[in-house]
């Protein structure tokens, strides 16, 4: 019988868990003392270092931290009839004349 809907996810590695070659590589770095963070952050604060590469350290850095923004397609009917709040008013004392 199989899996249904909802079921719990029974065996295998936990969601989220990290592979062993992650977990060597983070701890080959860690006892390096290599943190590449810390030193592009360094680097984005030094007011020695190029604009250009101090810009692209920071435009990079932002995909982690703030959502992207998406353009929103909208279209608009400059033909259209707007209602007023007078033939609203006019509608709903039964004088206005019936829009198609």
């Amino acid at each position: 019988m199989g899996k249904t809907k909802g079921d719990k996810k029974t065996g295998g590695r936990t969601k989220g868990a990290k592979n062993k070659r992650t977990l060597e590589l983070e701890n080959r770095l860690r006892e390096a003392g290599f943190d590449p963070v810390s030193i592009l952050v360094d680097m984005a604060v030094d007011p020695e270092t190029d604009g250009a590469l101090r810009a692209k350290i920071c435009l990079d850095a932002m995909q982690y931290l703030y959502p992207k923004r998406r353009a929103i397609d909208s279209t608009v009917n400059l033909d259209a009839h707007v209602e007023t709040w007078e033939d609203r008013v006019a509608n709903l004392n039964g004088n206005g004349d019936e829009q198609a």
